[in-house]
């Protein structure tokens, strides 16, 4: 069978120059460009000295309520999602974290009053600090009754909700509760982590059987001293990659 020759292509018609866009000032640009703000807000969490479990928060000038660390992807200093996570953590705290984790991605034409916004949300853990470590600002609030003491602004209360969520769950089954405690601790302390996360708590023999018997903790030689025998303190192993576990304890389950 023969084939039929194509037929010739027509040149194309020059391409018309593209106006220039105008600079708009102020968040005006986002509708006018008809895209979507995408941001990375951060849900940080800590233990107070007096054992509050605690979300990181600074108040804005335009804003009734404080709000979460949050900002846009800069990709001239981003190379990936966690980038932006911790450059927007670095502006209000000089304490590092000690574990990131992404939490969900949110997005409408509700949420923000500029226009459409998206965001990925991160939930990170940090080692209890003092105040000479917040940046101008920034505070620390306390969660009470599974959210926030403070209203926050936009929906953060709810991305609050959400972190918590996935912290109380996967605390049961992982290595969590000791990258919220200081960088020297005692066995003892990894069980109040879960009494004030869940208001219950594994039993010791539990605690020693998983985190003893494998590479998550290495001895600093050092020991506690007070009413009781001196307690070994422990630190994290950074080399150890054991972060979950195979089953849940029994004893921290929630009830159905």
């Amino acid at each position: 069978m023969s084939f039929q020759p194509i037929k010739s292509l027509q040149p194309v018609k020059s391409l018309q120059p593209v106006k220039s866009l105008q600079p708009v000032k102020g968040h005006q640009s986002i509708k006018n460009l008809n895209t979507a703000l995408i941001s990375v807000d951060l849900v940080a969490f800590q233990l107070s000295q007096n054992n509050r479990l605690q979300v990181l928060v600074h108040q804005l000038p335009e804003n009734e309520h404080p709000q979460l660390p949050a900002g846009r992807i800069e990709p001239e200093h981003d190379n990936c999602l966690e980038d932006t996570a911790k450059r927007q953590l670095s502006r209000l705290t000089t304490e590092p974290a000690t574990y990131f984790e992404q939490v969900i991605t949110i997005g409408d034409n509700r949420r923000d009053s500029r226009g459409w916004s998206l965001t990925v949300v991160y939930y990170v853990l940090l080692r209890p600090a003092d105040e000479q470590s917040l940046q101008s600002g920034a505070t620390w609030i306390d969660i009470e009754n599974g959210q926030p003491a403070t209203p926050l602004a936009y929906d953060h209360t709810q991305l609050v909700m959400e972190a918590l969520e996935r912290l109380r769950n996967k605390i049961q089954y992982s290595a969590l509760p000791i990258y919220l405690l200081p960088k020297a601790f005692t066995l003892s302390d990894i069980p109040n982590v879960f009494s004030v996360i869940l208001g219950k708590a594994p039993p010791m023999r539990s605690i020693r059987n998983r985190f003893l018997n494998s590479d998550l903790l290495q001895d600093t030689g050092k020991k506690r001293y007070g009413s009781n025998r001196p307690a070994t303190l422990y630190q994290v192993n950074k080399h150890s990659d054991n972060l979950l576990f195979d089953r849940l304890y029994l004893t921290t389950r929630a009830e159905k």
